[in-house]
């Protein structure tokens, strides 16, 4: 007997007493489906989704624009954008940063622009760290939703490389990806706008024209106010886009229904 068939044999054999007994041949079991289908799921470990699952807020700090599918826009609807810069940049409150937004506006309006008769700015205020815009996107769908993406990002874009052009600096300017919020009525119209120009004023920052007109915004031009103001530049920054409201809320809905808008009225209406 060769060594092969030795441990061939061993392997199916053991030894009860000094004897050699061949093992028994387990049956054949048909599996059933029932019992894997039916069983209760698995306790989740780690990853999936959980109660808590996902990154953590970091404690007083804001927390950032989630990255989720933006709502439906409808071009009816006017939208109060906010894009925030990176810590450590400097001031965005400044007449060099003023007079830049006001040539990316003017290269918007540019008739090789595939959005320029359906996207534009049309109130803005900019602040230390952020803009605030008044933004319309008109036309149907998906065109409107299409077009205000479209246009709010190459704005952005626009922006960033003119002020990284100015500061001889590379890099990320914007923290996070912009933030929107429809105004599907009339009273949120009106909220927004005070909210736009008076923004500024919360900080405890004066302003021109009987401290009621913030300079690096676009309440000089705004003329929907109770009253009419003085502002001691009138020509003093340049032309600027020609920006008149294409949608009923923003044109003459909101003080239709509500009134016009007094020069030192407050209201919080979005993020700061």
């Amino acid at each position: 007997m060769t060594n092969e068939t030795r441990r061939t044999q061993g392997a199916t054999t053991r030894a009860v007493k000094g004897k050699a007994r061949p093992l028994a041949t387990p049956a054949p079991v048909q599996l059933e489906m029932a019992p894997i289908v039916n069983a209760p799921l698995r306790k989740p470990g780690r990853g999936g989704a959980r109660p808590g699952a996902g990154r953590k807020r970091t404690p007083g700090k804001r927390p950032s624009v989630p990255h989720r599918v933006r709502p439906r826009h409808y071009g009816a609807h006017p939208v109060h954008v906010t894009l925030r810069a990176r810590a450590g940049l400097p001031s965005l409150r400044a007449p060099v940063v003023h007079e830049m937004l006001r040539k990316a506006l003017h290269r918007q309006r540019r008739p090789d622009r595939r959005y320029v008769r359906s996207f534009h700015v049309v109130e803005f205020s900019i602040q230390e760290n952020h803009l605030h815009l008044v933004v319309e996107a008109v036309g149907r769908q998906p065109f409107a939703h299409d077009t205000l993406r479209a246009g709010v990002s190459g704005l952005a874009i626009s922006f960033a490389k003119r002020l990284n052009r100015i500061l001889h600096r590379k890099g990320k300017v914007w923290a996070e990806r912009w933030h929107g919020r429809e105004l599907p009525s009339p009273r949120e119209v009106r909220n927004a706008l005070v909210y736009v120009f008076r923004n500024v004023a919360k900080h405890g920052t004066r302003m021109l024209g009987d401290d009621a007109l913030d300079p690096f915004s676009s309440a000089p031009r705004f003329t929907r106010w109770t009253r009419p103001l003085e502002w001691p530049f009138p020509n003093g920054d340049g032309p600027w886009p020609e920006a008149r409201p294409r949608t009923w809320l923003l044109d003459t809905g909101w003080h239709l229904r509500h009134g016009l808008i007094d020069p030192h009225e407050t209201r919080r209406s979005g993020p700061s």
